[in-house]
């Protein structure tokens, strides 16, 4: 009998398989690709979570946006239990549309359109909303879909990694020749690559105060989260001189009363609850005291103009107009 880590590597190899001849027809052609109206701009990975995507798929969308650019972000919205292609506003629940869309949705005044078939997001987007331009959030695998430039962000070693359910990857490091771009994030480096990196911008209570950073120097902090990679978020606390006791659910967690109660009760000793913005589009504002904040980021990109560039050089090609 095959011992658990020989399953997992024979469960992995098999993965992998079914994957990359996945790929193989949608490059032979025989499974189709639609092309929608809008240009569609991919921002995805090959890792199971954690690499920045919708910080980054904000920030491309924002700078689109100020470009001139009538633009929208497309999600699948997952683990919202909406089904169809809807605009999504900040008084959708969580529940409703998932976390990461309602985040985006109430932190961008880019509109966003929930839906988990892109084909029928991206027409939406065109003829509802009049987007030229449709940035898609976490796009990679969703092949069905014509992208014009697909970014994959990197943020840890993927060519020493292996496919799910053995390491973390969800294709192959060989994917990524499919990339027009790949950016390198969070702990991941790369001397001749394009890197971003996610920096506190500020805090946040749960009825939309806003607070300076220099709150955190020197106090004790108890960091509580449910993301995929916690310790980036961790190390920014620590950066800004929290004196940190960490916290940490499943990626996607949804916080009970329970676990609220459990939460403050850890907190006693501590001066602030310091939550992500996903999470705490999570939290129900009422079940929470003054000593809980959420740390807003933003995605630092020195380099966008090198990708800005060249999605002007495909607008212009395809007589994508500008407004204003």
């Amino acid at each position: 009998m095959p011992s658990s880590s020989q399953m997992l590597r024979l469960l992995s190899i098999l993965y992998s398989c079914v994957i990359q001849a996945r790929n193989l027809l949608y490059d032979l052609g025989l499974f189709r690709t639609y092309h929608t109206p809008p240009m569609v701009i991919s921002i995805g990975n090959i890792e199971a979570g954690g690499t920045g995507k919708t910080p980054f798929t904000m920030k491309l969308a924002e700078e689109l946006k100020e470009r001139g650019y009538t633009t929208a972000i497309l999600t699948r919205g997952y683990k919202g239990r909406l089904s169809g292609t809807l605009l999504v506003s900040s008084d959708h629940k969580v529940k409703d549309v998932g976390d990461e869309t309602l985040l985006m949705a109430r932190t961008s005044t880019v509109p966003v359109v929930k839906s988990p078939d892109r084909v029928a997001g991206a027409r939406f987007a065109h003829e509802q909303l009049g987007a030229q331009i449709v940035v898609m959030d976490d796009g990679f695998q969703h092949r069905r879909i014509y992208r014009d430039l697909d970014i994959v962000l990197v943020a840890g070693d993927v060519f020493h990694d292996a496919p799910l359910p053995l390491g973390h990857l969800r294709e192959p490091a060989s994917s990524l020749k499919r990339a027009d771009f790949i950016v390198y994030t969070k702990n991941a480096v790369h001397p001749q690559a394009l890197s971003a990196q996610l920096i506190a911008s500020g805090l946040a209570d749960p009825r939309g105060n806003r607070y300076d950073l220099e709150n955190l120097n020197g106090k004790k902090v108890l960091a509580v989260c449910g993301i995929a990679k916690p310790q980036p978020f961790f190390s920014l606390l620590e950066q800004l001189g929290a004196h940190v006791e960490k916290l940490s659910f499943r990626d996607h967690h949804h916080y009970s009363d329970r676990d609220i109660d459990a939460i403050k009760k850890a907190a006693l000793d501590n001066d602030i609850i310091v939550t992500t913005q996903k999470d705490m589009v999570k939290l129900d504002p009422a079940l929470l005291d003054g000593k809980w904040h959420a740390l807003e980021v933003t995605m630092h990109f020195p380099q966008i103009d090198t990708i800005i560039r060249e999605i002007e050089h495909i607008a212009e090609n395809r007589r994508i107009p500008r407004q204003g």
